[in-house]
């Protein structure tokens, strides 16, 4: 009975080694990974939009985004002024993996750090490669600016857990999105919604029923958990003047 005890408490030791070892694997490891991918990232937007992605404040962002048909008087909520007019139909997206905007996140009259404190270069696709790398764009979906469901996921807990905190978002914080071509779109967050993972309602073409071009960031949860989905909306307000 002694021997048999004492196995089996080796057993429970050893099984706790190796969750211990994944655990790090999963939360520090894979997160270096990412770390070198965003770089890596970093270095190819330099060469191919040019200059360095460099967070702004959130003072900065809020005072310079326009809305091009927005009128002095303008309440905020009159629909001439609320979203600028999109772009022309958007150019074929980069391949897989590669980088497709860059995301900032900013809650006006606050210069804290909101989500993350640098920029997130968001690539093309979701599989488990791609996501890898960063946060994924839906393909299929709009691209940044363009009318219809700009959609992106990102991981919760691993690979960076780029949306980690990303449950800090409210209403009326803004999403600042750069595209390739050097243009900074800013989204307005309107709502936030818990769903199952099947729920591909979230990265429809409308998901709002509003015809306004939209922002979605879709993420595990709870942390630690891909059981749902934490899904937050956000529609074009305006742009960033370069």
């Amino acid at each position: 009975m002694t021997r048999v005890l004492r196995v089996a408490g080796w057993l429970m030791v050893a099984g706790g080694v190796v969750i211990a070892l994944y655990l790090v694997y999963s939360l520090y490891y894979t997160g270096v990974a990412t770390e070198a991918a965003q770089r890596d990232l970093l270095e190819r937007w330099e060469r191919d939009v040019g200059g360095v992605v460099e967070p702004m404040a959130a003072g900065d962002r809020s005072a310079t985004t326009e809305s091009p048909a927005a009128e002095p008087s303008a309440q905020p909520s009159d629909p001439p002024s609320a979203t600028p007019a999109p772009e022309p139909a958007p150019e074929p997206p980069p391949a897989p993996g590669e980088a497709v905007a860059v995301l900032a996140f900013a809650r006006p009259g606050d210069d804290e750090p909101l989500v993350v404190p640098d920029p997130l270069f968001v690539v093309e696709g979701v599989s488990v490669e791609e996501l890898k790398r960063g946060p994924g764009h839906y393909t299929g979906t709009a691209m940044p600016g363009q009318a219809g469901n700009f959609a992106v996921a990102g991981h919760r807990t691993t690979y960076g857990h780029p949306f980690f905190d990303l449950d800090e978002l409210r209403a009326g914080d803004e999403v600042h999105v750069t595209d390739r071509g050097g243009r900074r779109w800013v989204y307005s967050v309107v709502r936030q919604e818990i769903v199952d993972p099947a729920d591909v309602r979230v990265i429809a073409p409308d998901p709002l029923g509003t015809g306004r071009p939209t922002l979605t960031l879709t993420t595990c949860h709870p942390r630690f958990s891909a059981a749902q989905r934490l899904v937050f909306f956000a529609e074009l307000a305006g742009t960033v003047p370069a």
